[in-house]
């Protein structure tokens, strides 16, 4: 089955523009940028990391003014990232030691901080609770002994939520399903209910100061939502029974949905699947309303809610350019670009990002393409060759399923194959790829002896300035011991 997301319309607002038959974002020229910091390149937006950080807070808390949003640094510690976010007002989420350290270092105060995790070594939980961290989010119930001991040992108290299973399935992919028994996160309710045990026993080494769930990410129904505050009102209720003092807040996690094209018609030729995973119609603004609401009614103003937004922070705030380095006249030509999965990661994972020609930003005649990266390694792609080769594989063992080879597509293979850009691209233009603000810049590797990709930011006068710079050659001998 061929299946082809639409190239128009691709614009958005300000933000992605275009002069000259070029791209511009927010009115700089890509093909320029390239031009002056090379290639591959990420460049991020200083003017949508401030309006998506505008967007949550104001949503949520007006539906509840004691709002705490704590990004999700693993989505992207870059320092320059994190101070734009800092001064937005935004708290952080951490998942280790390291992110811990850069995060104070980008001016974080330990107590705007919650860590998260689920294999906290000692030596990290020395450094947060010695240093005053907001909370710890408790995985286990091994975890939360590791905690006591650690705490008795520095003298210290440490403030804990637990993190519980409440069995609510989300999320676009499985691997990013958070919330069922099923996956490797949290306690079910018999091991909380030992768990706050523990905590009344040693309530000098530890104070249990709230309850979190998180239950997937990319989440685009909102129904799950609805389940999950449902669900934490009950749950905050039940155990604010069993402890001597009030709960501080309720945690809810991430997993907020983004769109990865500009427009809901791009996805109008293609099956409905596809839509469902990289489109949706849940915004800041819906989610305050069917998520932050019912809490807030329910619970009241005192306590505090916190939510871990990542992804939906981040995601629309970069575009990935890369030049086409070689071309194959194939029965689809081919054109391979010098970005592959060793950049952009999620590419591993089949994820699917809108692609356009930032050479030829305005050519309505257009052909179709295969897009290929530049690793040695029939993975790197930009269509599921893994999911392909998985339908071909089941058809030729029982050609009886050839009759179903919809239905296995759709559960198989996870991105359409084809790319729709302007009929004369060729070699040595520059390609955008939108939507990769997310996760991009801290799973970038230099698999193949690739360097990672540098990275800039367009500040919010049409300038621009390196954020990261790109890998070099000795960069490869850094952790190297002869």
């Amino acid at each position: 089955m061929t299946s082809v997301v639409s190239l128009h319309p691709w614009k958005r607002g300000a933000h992605l523009t275009s002069a000259n038959n070029q791209l511009l974002i927010d009115g700089v020229s890509a093909v320029e940028l390239v031009e002056r910091y090379g290639s591959p390149l990420y460049v991020y937006s200083e003017a949508r990391l401030r309006k998506n950080a505008r967007d949550i807070l104001e949503n949520f808390r007006r539906e509840h003014a004691n709002t705490r949003v704590c990004f999700a640094s693993k989505a992207c510690a870059n320092l320059a990232v994190l101070r734009v976010f800092k001064d937005c007002g935004l708290a952080l989420e951490v998942n280790s030691g390291g992110e811990f350290h850069k995060a104070c270092v980008a001016g974080f105060a330990p107590g705007e901080m919650v860590f998260n995790g689920v294999a906290k070594q000692v030596q990290e939980l020395r450094e947060v609770i010695e240093a005053g961290i907001g909370s710890i989010n408790v995985d286990s119930l091994s975890e939360l002994d590791r905690i006591i001991t650690v705490a008795v040992e520095l003298g210290r108290q440490a403030r804990v939520a637990l993190r519980i299973i409440p069995e609510i399935r989300g999320g676009a992919a499985a691997g990013w399903q958070t919330g069922t028994s099923s996956s490797k996160f949290g306690m079910t309710a018999d091991e909380q209910a030992e768990a706050i045990e523990r905590i009344l026993a040693q309530p000098q080494a530890v104070k249990m100061v709230g309850v979190h769930a998180h239950i997937g990410t990319q989440i685009t129904d909102i129904a799950v939502y609805q389940a999950e505050a449902a669900f934490l009102i009950d749950y905050v209720r039940e155990v604010s029974e069993r402890l001597p003092y009030a709960l501080e807040h309720v945690n809810l996690g991430g997993g907020f949905a983004k769109n990865y094209s500009s427009a809901e018609e791009n996805f109008a030729t293609v099956a409905p699947h596809y839509r469902e995973n990289y489109r949706t119609d849940i915004d800041f603004a819906r989610l305050a309303q069917q998520l932050i609401r019912p809490i807030s009614q329910a619970l009241g103003q005192g306590i505090e809610i916190i939510v871990e937004p990542g992804r939906s922070m981040v995601s629309d705030t970069a575009i990935l350019l890369t030049r086409i380095e070689a071309h194959k006249a194939r029965q689809t030509p081919v054109f391979y670009l010098d970005a592959g999965y060793s950049v952009l990661f999620d590419l591993y994972n089949s994820w699917y990002f809108h692609m356009l020609n930032a050479s030829r930003s305005d050519d309505r005649d257009t052909a179709l393409f295969r897009m290929a990266g530049p690793l040695c390694d029939s993975s790197d792609t930009y269509y599921d060759i893994e999911g392909e080769g998985a339908v071909a594989e089941l058809i030729a063992e029982q050609p009886a399923l050839a009759e179903h080879r919809e239905v296995l597509e759709q559960v198989l293979v996870h991105q359409p194959n084809l790319r729709e850009l302007p009929a004369a691209t060729e070699q040595g233009d520059v390609i955008a790829l939108l939507d990769v603000g997310a996760y991009a810049l801290e799973m970038m590797s230099q698999y193949c002896g690739r360097q990672a990709a540098a990275a800039v930011l367009v500040d919010l006068q049409q300038g621009s300035r390196l954020i990261r710079r790109r890998a070099e050659y000795a960069d490869l001998l850094s952790h190297d011991v002869d």
